[in-house]
Protein backbone atom coordinates (compact mmCIF):
# COMPACT_ATOMS: atom_id res chain seq x y z
CA UNK A 1 0.00 0.00 0.00
CA UNK A 2 2.46 2.36 0.86
CA UNK A 3 4.39 2.46 -2.29
CA UNK A 4 0.84 2.76 -4.58
CA UNK A 5 0.41 5.74 -2.17
CA UNK A 6 3.80 6.80 -2.98
CA UNK A 7 3.47 6.65 -6.82
CA UNK A 8 5.39 3.82 -7.20
CA UNK A 9 2.06 1.95 -8.92
CA UNK A 10 4.83 -0.43 -10.82
CA UNK A 11 6.66 -1.25 -7.82
CA UNK A 12 3.25 -1.83 -5.97
CA UNK A 13 2.24 -4.28 -8.57
CA UNK A 14 5.72 -5.87 -7.95
CA UNK A 15 5.72 -6.29 -4.50
CA UNK A 16 1.57 -7.37 -3.91
CA UNK A 17 -0.15 -7.95 -7.58
CA UNK A 18 -3.45 -8.16 -5.94
CA UNK A 19 -3.33 -5.50 -3.78
CA UNK A 20 -2.40 -3.08 -6.41
CA UNK A 21 -5.04 -4.20 -8.58
CA UNK A 22 -7.76 -3.45 -6.12
CA UNK A 23 -6.12 -0.11 -4.92
CA UNK A 24 -6.77 0.73 -8.60
CA UNK A 25 -10.80 -0.33 -8.79
CA UNK A 26 -10.64 1.27 -5.47
CA UNK A 27 -8.92 4.68 -6.76
CA UNK A 28 -11.73 4.33 -9.90
CA UNK A 29 -14.42 3.78 -7.41
CA UNK A 30 -13.67 6.71 -5.64
CA UNK A 31 -13.48 9.16 -8.87
CA UNK A 32 -16.71 8.08 -9.45
CA UNK A 33 -18.17 8.50 -6.33
CA UNK A 34 -16.64 12.12 -5.66
CA UNK A 35 -17.98 12.82 -9.43
CA UNK A 36 -21.58 11.59 -8.66
CA UNK A 37 -21.34 13.70 -5.13
CA UNK A 38 -20.45 16.62 -6.87
CA UNK A 39 -22.09 17.19 -9.73
CA UNK A 40 -25.14 14.55 -9.10
CA UNK A 41 -24.27 12.88 -12.95
CA UNK A 42 -25.51 9.33 -12.65
CA UNK A 43 -23.57 6.54 -14.82
CA UNK A 44 -25.91 4.34 -16.05
CA UNK A 45 -23.46 2.33 -17.44
CA UNK A 46 -22.41 1.15 -14.60
CA UNK A 47 -25.85 -0.37 -13.70
CA UNK A 48 -25.90 -1.63 -17.32
CA UNK A 49 -22.80 -3.72 -16.02
CA UNK A 50 -23.79 -5.11 -13.79
CA UNK A 51 -27.47 -6.11 -14.76
CA UNK A 52 -25.11 -8.22 -17.41
CA UNK A 53 -22.84 -9.80 -15.45
CA UNK A 54 -23.72 -11.49 -12.30
CA UNK A 55 -22.35 -10.45 -9.63
CA UNK A 56 -21.14 -14.73 -8.43
CA UNK A 57 -18.84 -13.97 -11.63
CA UNK A 58 -17.36 -10.96 -10.78
CA UNK A 59 -16.49 -12.41 -7.44
CA UNK A 60 -15.20 -15.10 -8.59
CA UNK A 61 -12.67 -13.30 -10.85
CA UNK A 62 -11.61 -11.40 -8.24
CA UNK A 63 -11.46 -15.00 -5.88
CA UNK A 64 -8.84 -15.96 -9.02
CA UNK A 65 -7.32 -12.83 -8.74
CA UNK A 66 -6.38 -12.19 -5.11
CA UNK A 67 -5.35 -16.03 -4.98
CA UNK A 68 -3.02 -16.21 -8.26
CA UNK A 69 -1.62 -12.80 -6.80
CA UNK A 70 -0.61 -14.47 -3.69
CA UNK A 71 1.01 -17.36 -5.46
CA UNK A 72 3.24 -15.35 -7.54
CA UNK A 73 4.34 -13.41 -3.90
CA UNK A 74 4.44 -16.90 -2.88
CA UNK A 75 6.82 -17.99 -5.40
CA UNK A 76 8.84 -15.10 -5.41
CA UNK A 77 9.76 -15.76 -1.40
CA UNK A 78 10.16 -19.30 -2.02
CA UNK A 79 12.67 -18.42 -4.51
CA UNK A 80 14.62 -15.93 -2.84
CA UNK A 81 14.87 -18.42 0.41
CA UNK A 82 16.00 -20.83 -1.90
CA UNK A 83 19.06 -19.07 -2.66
Amino acid sequence: MLAFVQGKIFEAFYIQPTGALLYCIMVIAAFFALFTAVFGVHFGFIKRFFAKVKIRYIILALLLVIIAGWAVTLARALAARSH
